[in-house]
């Protein structure tokens, strides 16, 4: 493909149809040149292949579904990672889809958003790890991938209206990094996120788009809208966004009357042009390879097993024997929850049902306990726990968050499971103390009855083939090695952002600034129920001889390296994941108390001794310097530390960073709410100097004039917005009938929060962006212009 020549060939109007898609999930073809689609689809943790590519939410065809992102990073293997995008890549090929738009890169800074279950973890480093290996598994198979969501994309409430607002250090070190870093790998495309900016919508950002990701990071392929995203098609392409999804005729005809006026230049539009024509050229002749699901299923199964995280194991509980007497409670275990609500929702090839499977054994029994469709105690179920319970040596009971507990589009407002559940678990307490809890949840919770159970095990969300890894760790034919990519909190308001998390439909200030779990808990010192990186065995550890070659770096090229012997003491062959920290003593600039460095997980076996190597350098140590705009590292002292978790260190080692550097002052050095030796305590007058802005705004109440950004809830004061309203709200309880509880909740959020424009373009054709127009101009009491733009085309 000429590429350059091709740009000579093309239209001004068929250039603009190359930059919005051809329908849902499709670029455009132009037939005439040879210019093919790229086929791209949602996939997290799986192919999500529309069976009609011109709507976004029609049914998908079958496809292995893998271990949500959340459960992956527990394995803290990169080797699984690998596995899993390069299975999921295979699957993509057999079906002809070009394009994985996945993995998902923001980090988790509140347990209550709702999409927690499709991100990596709190730690930038672990999502950097894990997500390299997803990416290097998938180009194995010549399948494209999109990071997303680009960037400070942390909630799902008011997520297409709200406005993120952080300072850089917040940005630089934790927001922007995993994209910083992963766009060096050279993935396809970068999805911009729903939410604004500082203000500005993410798809339409300069400085987020052009001057951070392409020119600091230097990212060189595709940006991508994500669905519906796009606010003002021209200003999008003046920020470099090169693709708007799904396809419309208002985006292609926006961006031609934006050329016609001046607003925007033919070099603008051939830039983004090469760019989509680079991306066609790749993946024209591509190949469709055949794919065994089964063998894939298999895969599911391995994932999901080396990333179950063992939280308790009084008693030694488990692994349990097969002359145990088990009995199994929890409609989940019938019902399992294996995946995640939203855009990455998998028709799944075949689902191990965890009580089929588990039941399979002569000695164990289930029965229901509870309904996970609701949060009512059922009397008919407790009556037969009352006669089963004290029967049984040891009880397993199923339980955790339900579909509609968490999901995208919307999010959480607590911390606990339903209430039937923790009534199960008391109650069981009062008849056998031997009790087991398997967690199926996709962010963290307050375990329930955390005292009356003796072992907890946690499989987060274990994809189709749950069953079958569970079954293999509860009997110990795998012996659990997961570790938790993030903090389980004792209560909600000890998080560092709880009181600025979801603050409204406007403004959200990101207040607690780099302070994001476990940096900020262990800066504070505050207790927590299950610290980063926390994770048993059925073996036993023992840690010992670490080792630094150099005590001293003098020079921007010094480096050391740090070992560190590990002893596997037995009873059986296990899996260690060795962290490695640091700690800045004393800092110049305040610094969070504990850093991840790296990490390491290997196979030791019973009575064998390995030695574990990481390197470090003068890099390592860095922080992002305000004032200088760039990374940096002061010179001091630091504690390189083993730990088993972000909590607990067992063995430190000090180096001296020396060569002569004084630090540079930052505004950073006289905020003492920010200072841990002072307590963090963010206050607003130093949040203001932060962001050099008032910290106002946070929830607006919308008066006319009503624009198209505005959404149903803001206009529900007026007689178009009733009407509307319900209109729109009868025409999705119809069109959408057989769909979840979940499904619905979701959807209904969407359509009383998500922007009028963005529903247009999300309906599938059924509301035009022009009836949108014209039902905001009613609204405004404009009804000679609402009768204009009601008779007008897209």
């Amino acid at each position: 493909m000429n590429i350059d020549q091709l740009v000579k060939d093309l239209t001004v109007e068929e250039k603009c149809s190359l930059l919005t898609g051809k329908d849902a999930w499709n670029t455009m073809n132009i037939d005439r040149l040879d210019i093919p689609s790229v086929f791209m689809a949602d996939g997290p943790h799986g192919l999500r292949k529309v069976t009609d590519s011109s709507s976004v939410s029609q049914a998908a065809e079958t496809a292995v579904c893998y271990p949500s992102l959340v459960t992956l990073a527990s394995s803290f293997d990169p080797s699984l990672a690998k596995m899993m995008g390069q299975a999921i890549a295979s699957e993509y090929r057999a079906n002809g889809v070009n394009l994985i738009l996945g993995p998902g890169v923001n980090l988790k800074r509140h347990p209550y958003c709702g999409r927690n279950f499709e991100y990596f973890s709190e730690d930038p480093l672990v999502t950097i790890k894990m997500a390299t290996a997803f990416i290097e598994g998938a180009k194995k198979e010549k399948v494209g991938v999109c990071l997303k969501h680009f960037a400070l994309n942390s909630q799902e409430d008011y997520r297409m209206t709200n406005s993120s607002i952080a300072d850089d250090r917040a940005k630089y070190e934790l927001y922007y990094r995993s994209f910083q870093e992963l766009v060096k790998l050279e993935p396809d495309m970068v999805m911009c996120a729903y939410n604004k900016v500082d203000g500005v919508y993410a798809s339409e950002n300069i400085n987020l788009l052009k001057e951070v990701l392409r020119d600091e990071f230097g990212f060189k392929g595709v940006i991508v809208s994500d669905w519906s995203a796009v606010n003002d098609r021209t200003n999008a392409l003046i920020a470099s966004l090169d693709l708007e999804m799904p396809g419309c005729m208002y985006g292609v005809n926006t961006l031609i009357k934006g050329y016609k006026a001046g607003k925007v230049s033919i070099d603008e539009i051939n830039a983004s042009v090469k760019r989509i024509l680079e991306l066609v050229n790749k993946f024209k002749d591509q190949e469709i390879k055949k794919v065994d699901l089964d063998k894939n299923h298999q895969k599911a199964a391995l994932i999901a097993e080396g990333s179950m995280v063992l939280l308790k194991n009084k008693d030694n509980m488990l692994p349990l024997s097969e002359k145990d007497k088990v009995l199994v409670i929890g409609d989940m275990a019938d019902i399992v929850r294996y995946q995640g609500g939203g855009s990455s929702h998998i028709s799944a090839y075949k689902v191990d049902s965890i009580k089929d499977i588990l039941t399979k054994h002569k000695l164990v029994y289930y029965t229901k306990g509870y309904d996970s469709g609701s949060d009512e105690v059922n009397s008919e179920y407790l009556d037969d726990i009352k006669n089963l319970a004290p029967n049984y040596d040891k009880i397993v009971i199923v339980c955790g968050l339900t579909d509609d507990y968490e999901s995208e589009g919307y999010d959480r407002n607590h911390l606990s499971i339903p209430a039937n559940q923790e009534y199960i678990i008391n109650q069981v307490y009062n008849l056998n103390q031997n009790i087991i809890l398997v967690l199926q949840i996709g962010s963290p919770i307050v375990i329930p009855s955390y005292h009356n159970v003796k072992a907890i095990l946690n499989c987060y969300l274990g994809g189709e083939a749950l069953g079958i890894a569970l079954d293999r760790v509860l009997f110990g034919a795998v012996n659990p090695s997961g570790r938790l990519a993030e903090t389980f909190p004792l209560k909600h308001n000890d998080i560092s952002s709880d009181k600025f998390f979801n603050t409204g439909n406007n403004n959200t200030f990101y207040q607690e600034s780099i302070y994001l779990g476990y940096r900020y808990y262990a800066s504070a010192n505050v207790e927590v129920r299950y610290p980063f990186g926390y994770g048993l065995s059925y073996t036993h550890f023992e840690y010992s001889n670490m080792l630094i070659s150099k005590s001293k770096l003098l020079k921007e090229t010094d480096k050391l390296t740090v070992s560190v012997d590990v002893t596997n003491n037995g009873p059986m062959d296990g899996l260690e994941v060795v962290l490695l920290f640091f700690e800045a003593k004393n800092p110049a600039m305040p610094r969070p108390k504990r850093e991840l460095i790296d990490f390491s997980k290997v196979m030791i076996k019973n009575g064998e001794t390995k030695t574990i190597s990481f390197k470090v350098n003068i890099e390592t140590f860095k922080y992002y310097h305000p004032e200088l705009k760039q990374f940096t590292t002061d010179d001091g002292v630091y504690n390189l530390q083993i730990c088993k978790n972000a909590r607990d260190i067992l063995t430190e080692k000090v180096i001296d960073i020396n060569r002569g550097l004084e630090h540079v002052d930052s505004v950073w050095n006289h905020l003492e709410s920010y200072h841990p030796i002072k307590g963090l305590s963010f206050s607003n007058d130093d949040y203001k100097l932060l962001v050099n802005q008032e910290l106002s705004h946070q929830h607006v109440k919308h008066t006319r004039p009503f624009t198209i950004n505005n959404n149903l809830e803001d206009i529900s004061d007026t007689r178009i917005g009733k009407f509307m309203s319900k209109k729109l709200y009868d025409m999705a309880m119809a069109e959408n009938s057989e769909q979840s509880p979940q499904e619905l909740k979701m959807f209904m959020a969407g359509l009383k929060q998500m922007p009028l424009r963005a529903l247009a373009l999300i309906s599938d054709g059924k509301l035009r962006v022009n009836l949108t127009k014209a039902i905001i101009a009613a609204a405004n009491r404009k009804y000679f212009k609402a009768i204009k733009y009601y008779f007008r085309k897209d």
